[in-house]
């Protein structure tokens, strides 16, 4: 997660030796790695939009449409799929007999699509410092590139590339062409769900077992959706200039409405066994997020007092 969160320091909070802190993506793919349970995030995928509509007409000329116009609707139960950025979408009808329909527009780079007209649009829909445009339909395409323009008169994005409105008139002419294609799609989706969001606590008191060598660690961990929930960090502590390590790893089926536990128990892996006293943890939460194909995750450090088990 990219946002920031600030805490006011209290008594308890001074105890940690760095506040709880929100993790960045990278960082959070890099402890699922280390979790062994998660590899990679999921890329973003294609999505069914609730309802939409693609209709296309053209000129005798225009290689893509052969002079025949076509119309396809959720509502007659043509399917859909949408994908893209901000910057680039895709609006693909994929079941058509004679092979499917695609819209594909883009704004010029570093840009988001807006309101508005896009005229001089190339072929060039990635990376390009001009719009671009590509319609192709029934595996029919413009073989040399293509021009063209478009406007959107209406588009609404919610969290993580979560379309909720597109609509857009648009006309396209392949280069060796006379003729074009034109036409409007329309996409609506549900307002954007709530993204995931997950915290962890790491509990100030612990235990050991010292002819085990090993403590035991709880904390709770929070959710505003039902997730599973994996925990994973480490615990050390320094005697006399001698460190004990350890780990720390669970996993919580988390449910809104109140805290849930987690408890984690692990011997040091070092030549150094644990003693009673402090040790200071840390602890990563990280869950997924089906929505939006994206992990979310938290952080907690702690000094931790070990009593007898």
């Amino acid at each position: 997660m990219d946002v920031l969160i600030f805490h006011a320091l209290s008594r308890r909070d001074i105890m940690r030796l760095s506040g709880k802190r929100p993790l960045h993506a990278a960082a959070l793919v890099l402890t699922v790695a280390a979790f062994g349970t998660l590899a990679v995030a999921a890329p973003a995928s294609a999505k069914a939009p609730e309802s939409a509509t693609l209709a296309v007409t053209g000129d005798p000329d225009d290689p893509i449409t052969e002079g025949q116009g076509v119309a396809f609707s959720t509502a007659s139960g043509d399917g859909f799929n949408v994908w893209g950025t901000a910057n680039h979408l895709t609006v693909q009808v994929f079941d058509p007999p004679t092979g499917p329909w695609t819209i594909e527009v883009s704004a010029p780079v570093g840009q988001s699509l807006a309101v508005g007209t896009y005229t001089g649009a190339t072929e060039n829909t990635y990376e390009s410092p001009l719009p671009g445009i590509a319609v192709t339909g029934a595996d029919r395409i413009c073989s040399f590139g293509q021009t063209g323009s478009f406007t959107v008169t209406d588009i609404s994005w919610g969290p993580h590339g979560y379309l909720e409105r597109f609509d857009a008139t648009f006309e396209q002419r392949c280069n060796y062409s006379t003729g074009s294609a034109r036409g409007e799609v329309h996409v609506v989706n549900p307002p954007a769900p709530p993204v995931l969001a997950v915290g962890v606590d790491v509990a100030r008191s612990g235990t050991i077992d010292t002819a085990a060598d090993e403590v035991t660690l709880r904390g709770t961990v929070t959710c505003n959706a039902p997730a599973t929930v994996y925990v994973e960090g480490g615990v050390t502590q320094t005697w006399h200039g001698e460190r004990a390590e350890g780990i720390v790893r669970a996993e919580a089926a988390c449910t809104p409405g109140a805290p849930v536990a987690w408890t984690s128990s692990t011997p040091s892996f070092t030549s150094v066994p644990f003693r009673h006293g402090a040790v200071t943890v840390s602890a990563n939460a990280i869950a997924y997020d089906t929505t939006y194909d994206v992990f979310v995750g938290d952080a907690d450090t702690a000094v931790v007092r070990l009593k007898k088990g």
